[in-house]
């Protein structure tokens, strides 16, 4: 029996014709549900597959428990982008190998490539950063280290926002952790359900980016120094406001 991960890719029919197969002879099929707001809904996927789909939280993921089921069930775990974008699908993986059982990844799109589309080319980018919704006494600024580091070699800077923060509040969080650490950040790059007809992208002032409504998921990209390939793209595919 075998641990299958799969990546979902970027929209509920986007999932690779060699997953489909594999997931007709799974016993189970788990779901991944706390890394990303879908834009799509889970029984929306549940219908595309037409296969039932058990939800699992970040507790049960990170438990590992799905493991015990491996000795008699062929299971599989969805996760939407990639399999392996998350640091939690690759600690899976780690310990299946330490404990020898059997498993296989099947990859897909994902918002660390679909920001392409955006126009910024993607070896410009610099180190990932996350953003997670501010609590009271719980502020963290660390992403903001990471657009340090990468102003430094002029790269441009992906940021992943937690799934319960909106743009606004977003927005909000990035110019008050800006004041904290010093930094001045005019414009930055909204990019939401990438990949998807429905994905839209922006570039504008912080100010005016907060009246934007916009369809989650949703990412901000900083950009570094711009070639002036990426600014006539840029340009090109960005939505007026």
């Amino acid at each position: 029996m075998t641990l299958h991960l799969i990546g979902l890719g970027l929209d509920k029919n986007t999932i690779s014709s060699e997953a489909r197969q594999i997931l007709q002879k799974c016993d189970e099929i788990f779901l991944e549900s706390y890394t990303v707001d879908f834009p799509y809904s889970y029984e929306e996927l549940e219908h595309e597959l037409d296969m039932k789909i058990t939800i699992l939280n970040r507790e049960e993921v990170e438990s590992e428990r799905i493991l015990e089921f491996i000795n008699k069930k062929e299971i599989a775990l969805l996760v939407y982008g990639d399999s392996l974008s998350a640091t939690t699908h690759a600690q899976l993986i780690l310990s299946c190998k330490q404990k020898e059982l059997p498993y296989k990844i099947y990859h897909n799109a994902s918002i660390l490539i679909a920001v392409a589309q955006t126009g910024l080319q993607l070896y410009k980018f610099g180190k990932t950063a996350s953003m997670p919704l501010w609590k009271k006494n719980y502020e963290p600024t660390s992403f903001l280290s990471y657009y340090k580091e990468n102003t430094n070699i002029k790269a441009h800077t992906l940021i992943l926002t937690d799934i319960t923060l909106d743009l606004k509040t977003a927005i909000e969080q990035l110019e008050a952790a800006c004041n904290i650490e010093g930094c001045e950040i005019k414009k930055v790059i909204v990019i939401s359900n990438a990949g998807l007809d429905t994905q839209k992208i922006y570039h504008e002032d912080l100010k005016k980016l907060k009246n934007l409504e916009i369809k989650m998921p949703f990412c901000l990209i900083i950009p570094g120094e711009l070639h002036f390939h990426e600014e006539e793209a840029l340009k090109t595919f960005k939505e007026k406001v």
